[in-house]
């Protein structure tokens, strides 16, 4: 630190101190504020249904070793949340995905279903 002799270079010392202080703090503000204000940016309806897919067939790729779902419906905002709803045949039964996403993309449910037809009896009358 330089040395100060006088009362007015001490007054300058400290002055640029505190702009130094306050530059950084501003700075480290606006970083912060970007992150934020990038996580909690909308999904556009694509983005919300390429990531409801992506999940739905890793779910299915889990528990069932295939991956049956494309993106043809799209997603649905809906009650502040992108909602994807799919049926698909598989084999003699159906795989059903409902997925759940925030408005910013983060997981809120999964859920596939198989349907197994074959477990259905139809009665005459």
């Amino acid at each position: 630190m330089p040395r100060v002799t006088g009362g007015a270079s001490l007054t300058g010392v400290v002055r640029s101190h505190i702009m130094k202080t306050s530059l950084i703090l501003v700075l480290a503000f606006m970083v912060v504020s970007c992150t934020r204000v990038q996580k909690s940016a909308s999904l556009t309806a694509e983005q919300a249904t390429l990531t409801a897919v992506r999940l739905a067939n890793e779910k299915a790729s889990t528990l069932f070793h295939q991956q049956p779902f494309v993106a043809g419906h799209p997603a649905q905002f809906v009650g502040g949340r992108w909602l994807w709803l799919a049926r698909q045949g598989f084999g003699r039964s159906d795989i059903q995905a409902t997925v759940e996403l925030a408005t910013d993309g983060s997981t809120n449910s999964v859920d596939v279903q198989l349907f197994n037809s074959e477990s259905i009896s139809l009665r005459r009358f």
